[in-house]
């Protein structure tokens, strides 16, 4: 286990998504390209994109950030609405996204 106040404090992003039916190609295309964009981006320490086995239409996305700024520099910047649009056009409007500061982590 890693924490305390010396090492710096990560920040995790969660959105909980719902793909429009059909869509699902076309959104995991889109993501490899928010994802590519996101790797070269300062801070950005990784990604996961998971789909749920309960429903198939609901996908979790997480990114690791290496601090707060990194993560809202990533979004403000000029990049960023660009590379989401096609995403977004993909997904449902009953989105859910929430920023969390990384307190422990256990390498498994």
């Amino acid at each position: 286990m890693t924490g305390g106040s010396s090492a710096p404090e990560r920040v995790r992003v969660i959105r909980l998504l719902r793909v429009r039916p059909g869509m699902e190609a076309d959104f995991v295309k889109s993501y490899k390209a928010v994802l590519a964009g996101a790797a070269r981006f300062p801070g950005h320490l990784g990604e996961q994109l998971c789909r749920s086995l309960d429903d198939p239409a609901q996908w979790l996305l997480t990114s690791e950030w290496d601090s707060l700024e990194a993560i809202q520099r990533w979004r403000t910047g000029p990049e960023h609405e660009t590379l989401v649009e096609p995403m977004n056009a993909c997904l449902h409007d009953d989105r859910w996204t929430a920023l969390f500061q990384v307190k422990e982590s256990v390498a498994g």
